[in-house]
């Protein structure tokens, strides 16, 4: 069975209200998934024949709000990285989680289990000009993947379709000194699904959702969401769902209360798609994620 694992950054489940993006922004896609609902603390819980929804406790049992280095590395490994190191620990991973990526890392063990993975995620030119990457200051994805051996895709890989920028529609780019044309998260969505079928675990990474909900712009935060919520449509229905599962999940809360610029403490969604998906049992919380990608994978 493959596994499409889709981490977006920043993503909880808040109360629906006002402040709430994503109760107030149209998002049929989702919508259609979950029954008629919006992805919101409301419809945690839900089961259907082809979609569940379970809330994840992202806090990791530490008070204060939850931050990306130790939700990711906890994510990305099953291993509870806030205990470990004593704190929540914002940005990117430090030598003590970066310990933890390199021993528990879910590519490595996915790969060491004789399994075909890839991250199709796009990295700009300039991550290819730097020596001794492992030595620098990066996500813990980009170290996730590094400690796997795997390689990065490039520019080249996305002109040729295989790959996806992490805002999905490559709109971020020319701000960034680059001429790369737009592609609309359909397309995106199909790319994904494209990849996937020459692997058993493809992993995307999108953290435009923390980026927006930092900054509190309502209608970024809107438009953010209906791309989103198209890719993910899109992807939906050009995977097989017969033989893939799809995974959607973040680190913790932000874009679905726009009141504050801090994260937050919601617990943050489990959504997961495929043929009978709901014959499985849900987890806890971040570090029951990687367990059960294992366990599908391993056809249990």
């Amino acid at each position: 069975m493959k596994v499409v694992f889709l981490f977006i950054d920043g993503l909880g489940l808040g109360p629906a209200g006002k402040d709430n993006p994503l109760s107030t922004t149209p998002t049929p896609n989702l919508n259609h998934l979950l029954g008629g609902r919006d992805l919101t603390i409301e419809a945690a819980g839900y089961s259907g024949e082809m979609a569940v929804l379970y809330p994840l406790d992202a806090t990791l049992g530490l008070p204060g709000c939850p931050q990306s280095a130790t939700g990711q590395t906890t994510l990305f490994t099953g291993v509870n990285a806030a205990k470990a190191v004593g704190r929540h620990i914002n940005g990117f991973p430090n030598e003590e989680l970066r310990k933890i990526l390199a021993s528990e890392g879910m590519l490595r063990k996915i790969v060491s289990a004789g399994y075909k993975a890839t991250f199709v995620n796009s990295y700009r030119p300039e991550f290819f000009a730097i020596e001794q990457p492992e030595k620098g200051s990066f996500s813990a994805s980009t170290m996730l993947n590094l400690y796997a051996g795997l390689p990065f895709r490039k520019f080249e890989d996305m002109a040729r379709g295989e790959a996806v920028y992490f805002d999905i529609t490559n709109r971020i780019l020319p701000s960034l000194g680059h001429d790369v044309p737009p592609v609309t998260p359909e397309l995106a969505g199909q790319r994904v699904a494209a990849v996937a079928k020459g692997y058993d675990f493809i992993f995307f990474e999108h953290f435009l959702t923390d980026i927006v909900g930092h900054k509190r712009s309502p209608e970024n935060a809107a438009e953010t969401i209906i791309t989103l919520d198209r890719f993910i449509g899109s992807l939906v229905q050009s995977l097989d769902l017969q033989q893939t599962r799809l995974i959607i999940t973040s680190d913790h809360g932000n874009i679905e209360d726009l009141t504050s610029r801090t994260h937050t403490r919601n617990p943050v969604p489990l959504l997961m798609v495929g043929t009978g998906i709901n014959l499985l049992t849900a987890p806890a919380d971040l570090t029951g994620v990687v367990p059960l990608i294992m366990q599908i994978l391993n056809g249990k």
